[in-house]
């Protein structure tokens, strides 16, 4: 039995708790937005961060931990009944779900006790985990399995953030932030590996300039071989080098990917190129890895090629996509969606660059998270009013 079919038997329910992405993907926009233009306003001392913690390790766990996580959690409660047959999560159980995240999110503006912050923050990923394994579980094909196994060890990234803040002396907090942003880095490559090839094919044919892109399995295979060594030298906390070698290695192999997925052809196609745009980030953000590990420039190069470029795009890509697809909406990015994704990528760049300028840098940094906040704004405006409308078409979820 589908999904769909099994969310028709189901009682209505307010429409922001019909299906997992309607809830999480507004969340992740208005986070995304929200916490960027805070995190200007500390920066030119117009407010002040909260306690607790230092304001460089909240502002990149709340972006690891925080935006991202709402947005994969959006995904996976949308993707999973799609690839199990499995019946989405609604109802109250979406909305206590959404609760555990809420919780985790208020207790970091608060400047919570670090004991609480971390009780509250870490509840959120074993309740994503307990609703969507089972039906991964129980699926004939275990392939998606593998995403389990990332989540989990994004929560243990997190847990060890939280217990560095808790003076545990055996990690630290830069450890987890960086071991999570790389699982995120590493979930691109899975999924992008999937989507982006096969909307790509389908975005172009929908164009009338249809092209074909081969599958590569061998190449599939060492990508992903790559991306993960690479996370484990971080997680292992490998010497610099190491971790240089393998990340020149995991942007070699993403590189030879994306170069098979032709993408001069998506450049009019704003739903597509997006997509294309996101991967090429990922291979940006670990070439600079490579360079920073060996301290030919600073560690905030490919944090924020990979964090601010790589994850967010992608996740505004597949937001956008997937609420106009999961609500009977044709797909067709509007003009306001286009220049998201543009202010976005261009936020991203100027903190890129921002980086690598040894003089003062104030007022680039704060033009790069306005551009990039304000681009998730305009997602929120745009897409609010159809996450929180019933589908178009009339259908269930």
């Amino acid at each position: 039995m589908t999904s769909l079919s099994t969310a028709a038997r189901l009682p209505p329910v307010l429409t922001i708790f019909a299906y997992g992405f309607r809830p999480f993907f507004l969340l992740a926009g208005l986070h995304a937005a929200l916490s960027l233009l805070a995190w200007v306003g500390v920066l030119q001392g117009w407010l002040e961060a909260p306690a607790g913690w230092p304001p460089a390790t909240l502002h990149g766990h709340e972006m690891i931990f925080g935006f991202a996580s709402a947005a994969l959690a959006g995904f996976l409660l949308t993707a999973v009944p799609s690839w199990t047959g499995s019946g989405p999560l609604r109802g109250w159980r979406l909305a206590a779900l959404v609760s555990l995240w809420l919780a985790g999110r208020a207790a970091a503006a608060a400047g919570a006790e670090p004991a609480l912050y971390a009780a509250l923050d870490l509840a959120f990923l074993p309740g994503l985990f307990a609703c969507v394994a089972p039906g991964i579980l129980r699926a004939s094909a275990k392939r998606n399995a593998v995403v389990l196994a990332i989540l989990a060890l994004i929560w243990a990234a997190n847990a060890g953030t939280h217990a560095a803040m808790l003076g545990a002396g055996f990690v630290s907090a830069r450890w987890g932030n960086e071991f999570g942003l790389a699982l995120l880095a590493l979930m691109i490559a899975l999924i992008g590996g999937r989507i982006v090839p096969a909307f790509t094919i389908g975005g172009t044919r929908m164009a009338g300039r249809p092209v074909e892109i081969a599958a590569t399995p061998r190449l599939d295979r060492a990508v992903m071989a790559a991306t993960a060594a690479w996370a484990a030298s971080l997680a292992l906390d490998l010497p610099g080098t190491a971790v240089a070698i393998a990340a020149a290695l995991a942007a070699i192999a993403n590189g030879a990917r994306l170069l098979r997925w032709r993408t001069p052809a998506t450049l009019r196609i704003p739903l597509v190129w997006v997509l294309h745009a996101g991967y090429a980030w990922l291979v940006l953000g670990l070439a600079a890895a490579a360079g920073a590990w060996i301290e030919l420039w600073p560690k905030a190069t490919a944090l924020h090629a990979l964090g601010a470029g790589a994850v967010a795009t992608m996740i505004l890509a597949v937001m956008s996509r997937a609420a106009l697809g999961h609500t009977g909406r044709k797909l067709v990015a509007a003009a306001p969606t286009a220049a998201a994704y543009v202010l976005v990528t261009l936020g991203a760049a100027l903190r890129v660059i921002a980086s690598l300028i040894a003089g003062d840098t104030q007022l680039l940094v704060a033009a790069a998270g306005l551009a990039w906040a304000a681009g998730f704004a305009l997602y929120v405006a745009v897409y609010a009013p159809i996450l929180l409308r019933r589908r178009a078409d009339g259908r269930p979820g």
